[in-house]
C-alpha cells in the first residue's frame, strides 16, 4: 500500500503541479484538509525545489470564531515559518448591502483576495486542499442538480487562475488518510462548525450518502478522481473543438452576440451543447450562473425552430431572440433586447428601400418590368432571401475582390451620409451573410448577365 508522501509525490510529478524554482501562495482555513496541505508543502519546501507562503481569510460570519480561525493559522505560519497574508473580510454587511448567495458572495470574495496576493507575493501556484472525497461530493452534487454532463466533471487538477495557476495535489488522496497525516504529525487544527449544518446539501451528502457507498467499496473515492480525470481529458477535447466552431459562426455586438441558427444546428449534438455553454459563457462574461441540462436543452431547441420569431428568457433578465436564421443572444434586461425587423423577398414587391423595392422569382416566370432590373442567381426552390437593418460587423463579398469588405467601410467608399448608415436595409441570405445592399452595391452571389447555373431572378424597380 503506498504511503501518503509517496502517493503525493507521484500525482505532484505525473501532473507537473509543482517544478523547481514554483513560488506556491497555499490556502489555508486552520481545518485540518488546508493544515495538512500546507505541513506537506512546507515539510517538503527543499526537496521540490519550491518556496512557500500561506494566505488565510476571515469571512466574519461566525463572530469569535472565525477571529480565532485567522490567529490560529498566522500562529501556525509563524511556528512553522512560513510567510502569512491574511485579512478579515466583511460578509454580513456585504450580503446588506449587495444581497446574493451566501457561499457564492463568500466564494468570490476570498478568491478575490487570494489573486490579489499572488500578484504581491510573485506566486505562480495557488493551491487548494480539495482531496479525493471532495471530488466525489462535488461530482455526486452535479448529479443532483441536474449539472453534471454540462461541467467538467468534478473538480479539476488545475486551471488557470490570476497570473498562474491554480492547483490540486491532494486529489490524489483520501479524507482518511489526511487525517493519519495529521494523527502522525502529530497537527492540531480548527474545526468549522458550519461544516456540522445540515442545511447545505454538501453536508448532507458528506454525511449520510458517502458513507453508505464506502461500505460498498471502500475506494469509492479514489476510484472516482480516476473516472473523473479520464472524463476531465475527454471534456476539454470536446470544448476545444466547440470553441473552434464557435468563433466559426459568431460575431459580437453592441447588444450581445449573433450567429446563423442554421450554422449552428449543422454540427454534432455533443458539440451543440459545449457550443452553448461557451455561448452562455461568453454572454455572462464570468457572472455566476448555473447552467442546468434544461436550460441547455431548451437554446438547441430554440435553434431547431421554425417559427419566424422566436424568444427565450435567461437567467439574470437576459434573453435570446431568433428571427429565422438570425439568432442574438442580448445582454440587456428583458425588454430591452432589440427585435430585428426581419421579412422575406418573396414573389411580391417588398416595401421601399432606398428608393428600390425587389421581389424574387425563378427564372421561368421572371418578366421585366418598368424602371426595373434583373440580378440572377442560382438557389434552391427552399433558399429564403431576408431583408433585415444593418448590423455592426456585417461584411459583403463583392465581385472581383479576394476578400469580403465591411459595409460600413463600404458605405464610406460610396458617400452615405453618416445619418442613414445605421438603419441601412440589407438583403441576407439565412445564415446572416450580406447579399445586397439596396441602392449600393450586390454581393458576387448576383449577377446581371445570366450564368449557366442561375434559376432564380431578384428583380429590383426603382420607385
Amino acid at each position: 500500500m503506498k504511503t501518503f508522501h509517496k502517493k503525493m509525490m507521484e500525482y505532484i510529478k505525473k501532473h507537473r503541479l509543482l517544478v523547481p524554482g514554483d513560488r506556491v501562495l497555499a490556502g489555508c482555513s486552520g481545518g485540518i484538509d488546508s493544515l495538512v496541505l500546507l505541513h506537506f508543502l512546507k515539510t517538503n519546501e527543499d526537496y521540490l525545489g519550491v518556496s512557500v507562503h500561506g494566505v488565510h481569510v476571515n469571512h466574519m460570519l461566525r463572530g469569535e470564531e472565525s477571529r480565532q480561525d485567522r490567529l490560529f493559522t498566522e500562529g501556525i505560519c509563524r511556528q512553522w515559518k512560513i510567510p502569512c497574508h491574511s485579512q478579515d473580510i466583511p460578509i454580513p454587511e456585504i450580503l446588506v448591502a449587495r444581497g446574493g448567495n451566501k457561499q457564492q458572495v463568500c466564494r468570490e470574495q476570498r478568491y478575490a483576495y487570494f489573486e490579489e496576493v499572488m500578484w504581491q507575493t510573485e506566486a505562480g501556484k495557488f493551491v487548494t486542499a480539495h482531496h479525493a472525497d471532495d471530488q466525489l461530493e462535488t461530482i455526486l452534487m452535479s448529479g443532483i442538480r441536474g449539472t453534471l454532463q454540462f461541467g467538467s466533471f468534478g473538480i479539476p487538477v488545475r486551471r488557470s487562475f490570476g497570473k498562474g495557476e491554480l492547483i490540486r495535489p491532494l486529489l490524489a488522496v483520501t479524507r482518511e488518510e489526511i487525517e493519519q497525516y495529521a494523527k502522525e504529525n502529530g497537527l492540531v487544527h480548527r474545526e468549522d462548525s458550519s461544516n456540522a449544518e445540515k442545511v447545505y446539501t454538501r453536508n448532507r451528502v458528506r454525511q449520510t450518502i458517502i458513507p453508505l457507498l464506502k461500505m460498498e467499496n471502500n475506494t469509492v473515492s479514489e476510484q472516482f478522481a480516476e473516472l473523473a480525470e479520464t472524463m476531465q481529458q475527454d471534456q476539454q477535447f470536446l470544448m476545444d473543438l466547440a470553441g473552434e466552431k464557435v468563433k466559426q459562426i459568431i460575431r459580437f455586438e453592441e447588444t450581445g452576440i449573433s450567429l446563423s441558427a442554421k450554422s449552428f444546428s449543422r454540427e454534432a449534438l455533443a458539440l451543440q451543447k459545449r457550443m452553448v455553454l461557451i455561448l452562455l459563457n461568453y454572454l455572462y462574461n464570468e457572472r455566476q450562473v448555473e447552467i442546468t441540462k434544461q436550460l441547455v436543452e431548451q437554446v438547441q431547441e430554440m435553434m431547431q425552430s421554425s417559427a419566424g420569431t422566436v424568444f427565450l428568457h435567461l437567467p439574470q433578465n437576459c434573453m435570446i431572440v431568433r428571427q429565422y436564421d438570425s439568432v442574438l443572444l442580448s445582454m440587456k434586461p428583458i425588454g430591452e433586447a432589440a427585435v430585428k425587423n426581419v421579412s422575406i423577398v418573396s414573389n411580391e414587391w417588398s416595401k421601399e428601400m432606398n428608393g428600390f423595392r425587389y421581389k424574387a422569382v425563378p427564372l421561368s416566370q421572371a418578366k421585366l418590368e418598368k424602371n426595373s432590373r434583373f440580378w440572377y442567381f442560382s438557389a434552391s426552390e427552399k433558399m429564403k432571401l431576408l431583408v433585415r437593418n444593418r448590423k455592426p460587423g456585417d461584411r459583403i463579398q463583392l465581385a472581383g475582390m479576394e476578400r469580403s469588405k465591411k459595409v460600413a467601410r463600404l458605405m464610406i467608399d460610396e458617400k452615405v451620409p453618416v445619418p442613414l448608415r445605421k438603419d441601412w436595409p440589407v438583403i441576407a441570405a439565412e445564415n446572416d451573410e450580406v447579399l445586397f445592399l439596396p441602392g449600393l452595391r450586390p454581393s458576387n452571389f448576383f449577377s446581371r448577365i445570366k450564368r449557366d447555373e442561375d434559376n432564380w431572378v431578384l428583380i429590383e424597380q426603382k420607385v
